[in-house]
């Protein structure tokens, strides 16, 4: 079994952010913020308007 390296990246929210992603993470019965912010990482990673900016740099 190979073991996945992954990095701590310590990150401070305001409150009312930090409101919207625990909100979204019952609404999507995420159980920990850490994942709750990746999925939303990788979701707005994905969306076409990245992509654009991405693509304009």
């Amino acid at each position: 079994m190979s073991k996945q390296l992954t990095e701590r990246i310590p990150i401070m929210f305001d409150p009312a952010l930090l409101k919207r992603i625990d909100d979204y993470s019952f609404q999507n019965r995420i159980r920990t913020r850490a994942e709750t912010v990746r999925q939303l990482v990788m979701k707005g990673m994905e969306s076409p308007e990245t992509e654009k900016a991405e693509a304009r740099s």
